[in-house]
């Protein structure tokens, strides 16, 4: 027979286990500025992202700390799908990214002061980078086609050397952001998913694939950006309540990111002072939170 005692302390572990799923960040500091979506930030408090002009056009966009911005196209972009995306920078500056060409193939892109470079995985039909980190090594995925069929993860070192990122039992893998000690966070599909298709959460770390880091509840988690501590921001989506929102996931515990008067509808990076970068009904956003 359970004590008083004993029943009274399951009932703070199960107290405890409910607070574990519904912890709040604490976040200040927020800025809000329209006209692109984010999808990283640096150490220095530059944004990267990408704003969809008038006609479908989508142009690469760095907002600096300062709020000036810089509008970048690649010269190999072309119609009818006009593309060039930033995806994440560097403390170096360094961008990374991805457009498409005239024959709407994707490709990658290193973007660095007033230099381009394309960099594409090799043999692959489309290539899209996704995470640089500041020794220069990058992240990102390839298709054999135009990525309607499964694709597949890679890193590629500064020298070029490339190495294969693919959670086990996964038809997609997408490395999202990889840290300076090269710790990777990224979504993957399963090869026996249906519809509405699951995306799960995962890090590799030391050769190791942690699977299955998924928000309560949701049936679509996106690991978006790792920073030096480790601390993970991401996206979730329940399919069929609708909801979704911003995270943080700080030690094996989610955090939701709520802003002042707004719903925060995506958390798509943070840097290593804790500022992160996303979407909400007010506009796009810069914070503090931990």
């Amino acid at each position: 027979m359970f004590s008083p005692m004993s029943i009274f302390a399951m009932f703070l572990l199960l107290f405890a286990s409910l607070l574990c799923n519904a912890q709040t960040a604490t976040c200040t500091h927020w800025t809000f500025f329209k006209g692109f979506s984010p999808s990283g930030i640096n150490d220095l408090g530059i944004v990267v992202g990408a704003a969809q002009l008038s006609g479908g056009k989508i142009i690469g966009v760095i907002r600096y700390a300062n709020g000036d911005t810089k509008t970048y196209t690649d010269p190999n972009a072309a119609p009818p799908l006009d593309w060039t995306l930033f995806t994440r920078s560097n403390l170096f500056g360094a961008t990374v990214g991805w457009y498409r060409d005239a024959s709407q193939n994707h490709h990658g892109l290193l973007f660095s002061g007033s230099t381009a470079k394309t960099v594409d995985y090799p043999g692959a039909y489309g290539t899209i980078l996704s995470g640089i980190n500041d020794k220069g090594t990058m992240v990102g995925y390839w298709g054999e086609d135009d990525f309607s069929q499964p694709y597949y993860g890679f890193k590629m070192s500064k020298n070029g050397a490339v190495t294969a990122i693919n959670v086990p039992g996964a038809r997609q893998t997408n490395p999202l952001s990889i840290t300076n000690n090269g710790v990777i966070a990224g979504s993957y599909v399963l090869k026996s998913a249906e519809p509405p298709v699951s995306i799960h959460g995962f890090v590799l770390s030391k050769g190791v694939y942690k699977m299955g880091v998924d928000y309560p509840h949701a049936n679509r988690t996106r690991l978006n950006d790792i920073n030096a501590w480790g601390v993970i921001v991401g996206t979730y989506h329940n399919t069929s309540t609708g909801t979704q929102g911003g995270f943080l996931y700080v030690h094996g515990t989610f955090k939701d990111v709520k802003g002042p008067h707004v719903q925060v509808l995506t958390v798509d990076g943070i840097n290593d002072y804790g500022y992160v970068t996303g979407t909400s009904s007010g506009g796009s956003f810069t914070a503090h939170c931990e």
